[in-house]
């Protein structure tokens, strides 16, 4: 009955592991980021800590991740230039 899926899944799994980790990390950690925010506040607690406009959850999460691995990378890169130095 899924041998179609599973071979489906296969293929798509296959091919995520073969992007750079970096690229792994980037499609993987702005969900998980957008879900503990989801669980942890919710819509509403994000509306009710001062934001003007009600924000979703899920859209803060996902910014806040990108924010996050991009920033980390930029750190690392920026520690590796002054181990050179």
């Amino acid at each position: 009955m899924f041998e179609r899926t599973n071979s489906f899944t296969a293929a798509i799994w296959k091919r995520f592991r073969g992007y750079p980790f970096f690229v792994q990390l980037l499609l993987i950690v702005p969900i998980l980021c957008s879900i503990a925010l989801t669980l942890s506040v919710g819509n509403m607690g994000l509306a009710l800590m001062g934001t003007a406009v009600a924000i979703n959850s899920v859209v803060a999460g996902w910014i806040g991740g990108v924010l996050v691995l991009v920033l980390g990378k930029a750190g690392i890169i920026v520690a590796k230039e002054h181990k050179r130095k």
